[in-house]
């Protein structure tokens, strides 16, 4: 069980470095190292977050497929309320932001099905 967290761990580095890298090599203006370092942040957050409460549900012998839907609902729930602030406020600068959020989001979305899949078997 902890390794699945320390890969998680791991990855949330691996993506943070490629967002630096990604973001200097680009040179885009719109979006600041505090801004890729605090999304990548809360997403890894979100993620642990899916993940403990993903554990204590099956713990709980809740096998139900909408189980998985249901805590996903409740991360883009979340994601939509973190966003909320950046693109209420009407500036150029919100379109980027939002497209590297759900960039991210699906990143760890498709990491989070990864390590469910692997962690069923």
């Amino acid at each position: 069980m902890y390794k699945k967290y320390f890969q998680l761990f791991f990855i949330f580095l691996l993506l943070l470095s490629f967002d630096y890298l990604m973001l200097n090599f680009f040179e885009l203006k719109e979006l600041n190292s505090l801004d890729v370092f605090f999304v990548n942040f809360f997403l890894f957050f979100l993620t642990m977050l899916f993940f403990l409460l993903y554990q204590w549900l099956l713990k709980i012998k809740t096998k139900s497929p909408f189980t998985y839907l249901s805590l996903s609902f409740f991360k883009i729930v979340i994601s939509l309320i973190f966003l909320f602030p950046i693109y209420s406020n009407i500036s150029g600068n919100a379109v980027p932001y939002v497209l590297h959020f759900f960039a991210l989001y699906f990143a760890y979305l498709f990491i989070e099905i990864f390590l469910l899949i692997k962690d069923s078997k």
